[in-house]
């Protein structure tokens, strides 16, 4: 019997006449393809390109033998009216074709914290030579009739301000509400006492129309005020942290579940006497679970540069093998489970696709949605070993593991 294929992912998107936006929403869709293995990824615009959401919904569905599920991310950072009306009418029409399917959609991006960092990173590579106490940003968004939509803007400039240290962060829309992109940059003259330096920064995934406006209003205004010293940040493109969130927001959407149904991982108890286990890293979370692993007859092999005092030790005793130096994917050979441990995501990113492809359960210590396999918070007692796992809540799941040891050994005696 064979795998079934994972649930389709149909990447939302605005559409734009731009070619390097055009370029870039597809780069963003390859990037994510990468990371979701073998999850079909398909792209749907709301306007302008095509196909159509709708469209690229229907098409999804009929590439699966058996239409069962599908994930729809709306590539969008604010919540306006294409995420609270446009697409869901498009997922509507989606499914009165095929009724048998079940569409997620996920979240919206917002304003998670990798955006923001990324954000971050286009003012500060735009104010390149200037110190960043002297200047104004103004944050530009899209503008919006959703008055939720633009407050989360609003607060979005008061992150900026709190992350990037400028001397001032002036939220400002494009279109249907104020201040307009103009009416911020005298604001931000007036502020400055006449020879201002500006960053004006898109809140921006691509190239394309708003991008294009932004440039033309900010020469004209300069035309005017040529004291001003102004430039404008690059949008943020279609970088590893977007498809990041993006491959989050498909997750979250196929575990879905009510607060009771538990976790969404499958309990078992691997035997692992005598059985090859690769740990990948060599701080302190491969140094708490080697022990545990050697508690159940595994044969533990280590893949690091450097080693923590207590591994050194269960090296030197020939307790467990190391390899020092890179990790390389030939040392899964043979292995039947693998914990990627490093401080380095891209590293535990290649542990975890180089398991994955050979078919390898993984625990990632960083993100343990990339991986194949979780670890319960777990105690030993009385002939039991007591494991709970929940959803990715670490400090729960120690919290009711702690609770049922109690009550055994109050039991007990």
């Amino acid at each position: 019997m064979t795998n079934p294929t994972p649930a389709p992912l149909i990447i939302a998107a605005h559409g734009t006449r731009d070619r390097a936006g055009q370029a870039a929403t597809r780069e963003l869709a390859e990037r994510v393809r990468t990371r979701l293995h073998s999850a079909p990824v398909h792209l749907g615009f709301v306007e302008i390109d095509s196909p159509g959401i709708t469209d690229a919904l229907c098409a999804a569905l009929r590439e699966e033998q058996e239409p069962d599920q599908a994930v729809v991310v709306p590539l969008m950072l604010g919540t306006g009216g294409h995420v609270r009306h446009d697409i869901p009418q498009a997922i509507a029409e989606a499914i009165a074709q095929s009724p048998t399917a079940d569409v997620h959609y996920a979240r919206y991006l917002g304003d998670d914290p990798r955006l923001v960092a990324a954000l971050a990173e286009r003012i500060t590579q735009a104010g390149a030579g200037w110190d960043l106490k002297d200047v104004c940003v103004i944050l530009v968004g899209r503008g919006a009739a959703v008055a939720d939509a633009n407050a989360d803007h609003a607060r979005l400039a008061r992150i900026m301000f709190e992350t990037t240290k400028p001397a001032r962060v002036i939220a400002a829309y494009a279109q249907v509400t104020r201040p307009g992109l103009p009416e911020a940059l005298s604001e931000a003259r007036a502020l400055s006492g006449g020879h201002p330096r500006i960053i004006v920064a898109g809140n921006l995934l691509f190239e394309g129309r708003l991008s294009t406006w932004i440039r033309e209003q900010v020469a004209a205004w300069q035309e005017r005020h040529p004291e001003a010293s102004v430039r404008v940040a690059d949008v943020i493109g279609p970088v590893d942290a977007l498809a990041d969130v993006v491959v989050d927001r498909y997750r979250e959407a196929l575990d879905e579940a009510p607060a009771d149904a538990g976790s969404p991982a499958y309990l078992a108890g691997l035997l692992l006497q005598g059985r090859k286990v690769v740990v990948v890293g060599a701080g302190a979370v491969a140094t708490r679970r080697v022990p545990r692993l050697l508690e159940a007859g595994a044969q533990v092999h280590l893949v690091s540069p450097t080693l923590s005092i207590r591994l050194q030790r269960l090296v030197a005793a020939g307790a467990v093998t190391w390899t020092p130096g890179a990790f390389e994917e030939t040392v899964l050979d043979d292995a039947w489970y693998v914990l990627a441990a490093t401080n380095d995501p891209e590293v535990n990113r290649e542990v975890a696709d180089g398991a994955q492809r050979r078919r390898i359960f993984c625990v990632r210590a960083d993100d343990a949605r990339a991986g194949t396999s979780w670890t319960p918070a777990t105690q030993r007692l009385a002939g039991l070993s007591v494991g709970v796992l929940g959803n990715r809540t670490p400090g729960l799941s120690a919290r009711v593991r702690d609770a049922v040891v109690t009550e055994l050994l109050g039991g007990a005696r």
